[in-house]
């Protein structure tokens, strides 16, 4: 597995928690981004459904995955190449 590694963009850490928008807005378009599965999670009394999501960023000679939950960034993993 890869070493888990926060995403630096305009000055602003990509931490966990951080939703999927301000991502895009501070760091752009990933390189791919794939719908990788789905969770159903259960919150007051509710069931809902979430979506997976990875987004890979390439920087500096190496790969940034980051992967969404619901659209909020759950962890990241960096890959060299």
């Amino acid at each position: 597995s890869a070493p888990a590694a926060d995403l630096r963009c305009q000055g602003d850490l990509m931490t966990p928690g951080t939703i999927m928008t301000k991502v895009r807005a501070k760091c752009g378009e990933p390189k791919w981004e794939d719908r990788v599965g789905e969770i159903t999670v259960v919150r007051d009394g509710g069931e809902r459904l979430l979506y997976i999501t990875e987004m890979t960023y390439e920087v500096s000679g190496g790969y940034y995955v980051l992967t969404f939950e619901g659209g909020e960034l759950k962890k990241t993993e960096y890959y060299q190449q």
